[in-house]
């Protein structure tokens, strides 16, 4: 089965999750603040007079000023840090070219504006920035010095071997801090990207629109033209793969279904990412690294391999995708030949596969936990309705079929007939009414065990002429409230079968408390289970005889029942129910503390 699907979608520029996070232009501006001042504070210190001072001191005095107005708007975030980035850039050229000017022959800033300029830059844009702006700046000192040797004040301007090497030492120190800040930059733009990742996958949101906008934000870190993201479904073992390719502007994406996986590498292992260039045909080599163990190898490629894309010569990154050790798919990447993809890209993109199955399988997870939490609670329901509101009609109706016969065999006994079927019919009544206020109740009546038992002894006592005994301990340490409540309703359904189909007139309830476990156990004076083959030799019933609504909630519970009957000697029930250990307890007191 294939299904297709392809729309497209207008691409952003830009996206915010890869801007800094960090407070860049805030710093950039502080130390300019302080390159300013400290230029400042050189000329006026140096003793050899500068060729105008006047014009000198003007001009540092300027570009203090300027630094501070810049600071002040930056700090106070009057301008958008993405804007005020170009300009600034801009400004710090033209303010050190005035400078190197106005300072030459003496102790002059040339290193510290050029280098401050190259940090600022690599910073911001990387090192694809700062290397052109390096070899401008570079370029541009002796060109100035000449341009003032010649036409300025040539007294005051000689031109000296001294201004072509500078120009060396600032392009080498410039290509390391475009290199520390390209560094920089990318770490600030995984880290973001990371940020952004968690916050991708919400149980509100539909989940393709979690992987649609994760695919984009891939492509867009990369540099790539096409990506594509293959899941298996567990359920259904069909294979979705997403295929979004961006071009123009605009970005397409397609959706398929199919029965195989369309990336299936003999080549590769299944835990295996790896990363190709391409090259002749059975030349191609791919660097494969193990998700699982961290091994990494070359491998040459079947010139005879056929992947899922068309195009010439392509540089791809593929990576699994795993929950926990279980493959459910690969994610690809895949971009023109030039730039060629890293083993750094290769590790950050197995690093997002990762991040992002454990958010996806998180939400399905709690999705599936929800469904689970509903189908369990509909089951509560019916056990709780069988126990109640079902017996309860059950008992009218015997009372209609009583006052049918006495009708017609002993009419004199009607009125009294009537009498008892108007108590059955008040005592469902106040049964439904009492579990219309428990479903209402935030907390289950559960909360106080003991208290909630006693006034059910109490019930039967007056309503069925059944005296109940009751056992219990003061407290049962690590008894959950729904716990608690099923345990009620497990001795109101077995006390209700003691005093309508055992016809018992004495019952037992006993609750005995140990550190791994409690029991809980209801015995009556009962007939007992009539029919044969119901009961064993020595009188336990079997699972499947045992009453329906009992046996679910002790399985609820994940606890055990054992059912124990004998003609004309009565019914004892067992459950046997886990508890939580003291560990398994102190997570829950926290919260509600």
């Amino acid at each position: 089965m294939r299904f297709a699907l392809a729309h497209s979608v207008r691409e952003q520029r830009g996206a915010a999750f890869l801007e800094s996070i960090s407070e860049t232009e805030k710093i950039i501006a502080f130390c300019r603040v302080l390159l300013a001042a400290t230029t400042l504070a050189i000329a006026l210190v140096d003793p050899k007079e500068p060729p105008w001072p006047w014009l000198t001191y003007g001009v540092l005095g300027g570009y203090v000023a300027f630094s501070l107005v810049l600071f002040w708007l930056v700090r106070g975030e009057y301008v958008r840090g993405r804007r005020v980035g170009p300009y600034s850039v801009v400004s710090d050229v033209v303010w050190a070219v005035l400078i190197t000017l106005c300072t030459e022959g003496g102790a002059t800033p040339f290193f510290l504006l050029n280098v401050f300029v190259i940090s600022s830059v690599s910073v911001r844009w990387g090192f694809a920035a700062s290397a052109p702006l390096t070899i401008l700046l570079a370029c541009l000192y002796p060109l100035l010095i000449l341009f003032a040797s010649r036409w300025v004040d040539p007294a005051a301007f000689t031109f000296q071997r001294a201004h072509l090497f500078r120009p060396v030492y600032l392009v080498a120190l410039g290509y390391l801090v475009g290199y520390l800040g390209e560094h920089e930059r990318r770490s600030k733009r995984k880290l973001a990207f990371m940020l952004a990742l968690t916050s991708l996958f919400r149980r509100e949101r539909a989940p393709g629109w979690g992987l649609t906008r994760l695919m984009r934000w891939v492509l867009q870190y990369f540099g790539a033209e096409r990506g594509l993201l293959i899941l298996r479904d567990p359920e259904s073992e069909r294979y979705f793969t997403w295929d979004m390719a961006r071009g123009g502007g605009r970005l397409r994406l397609g959706l398929r279904i199919s029965e195989h996986d369309p990336l299936d590498l003999p080549v590769v292992g299944p835990s295996e990412a790896f990363l190709t260039h391409g090259g002749e045909a059975g030349s191609a080599t791919a660097l494969c690294y193990d998700v699982t163990s961290g091994a990494t190898c070359r491998r040459t490629l079947p010139p005879d391999l056929r992947l899922p894309w068309d195009g010439g010569e392509q540089v791809l990154l593929v990576t699994p995708v795993l929950i926990g050790d279980e493959v459910r798919g690969h994610a690809a990447v895949v971009r023109a030949r030039r730039p060629r993809f890293t083993r750094e890209d290769l590790q950050f993109l197995v690093l997002i596969a990762g991040q992002a199955a454990a958010g996806f399988e998180a939400v399905r997870l709690q999705r599936k936990a929800e469904e689970v939490a509903v189908l369990e609670e509909r089951a509560r329901i019916a056990r709780d309705l069988h126990d109640g509101f079902i017996q309860a009609l059950a008992g009218i109706d015997l009372r209609l079929e009583a006052c049918r016969l006495v009708l017609e065999r002993d009419p004199s006994r009607l009125p009294q007939e009537l009498a008892q079927l108007q108590q059955t019919v008040e005592r469902g009544y106040r049964e439904v009414r009492h579990y219309l206020a428990v479903l209402r109740s935030a907390s289950r009546e559960a909360h106080d065990l003991a208290s909630t038992l006693e006034r059910i002894g109490a019930e039967f006592s007056m309503r069925d002429r059944l005296g109940v005994k009751l056992s219990l301990p003061p407290a049962v340490a690590g008894l959950s409230s729904s716990a608690a409540y099923e345990i009620t309703q497990i001795v109101r359904e077995a006390l209700s079968n003691a005093a309508r189909h055992g016809q018992a007139t004495q019952a037992l309830v006993k609750i005995t408390a140990y550190q791994t476990h409690c029991t809980l156990v209801v015995r009556d004076n009962g007939r007992g289970f009539q029919g044969g083959g119901v009961a064993a030799a020595d009188g336990t019933v079997s699972a499947t005889a045992a009453p329906w609504s009992i046996r679910e909630r002790a399985a609820a519970l994940g606890g055990t029942l054992r059912v124990r009957s004998r003609s004309g000697e009565g019914t004892e029930v067992t459950v046997r129910i886990p508890l939580a250990t003291e560990a398994e307890r102190e997570p829950a007191r926290r919260r509600s503390a």
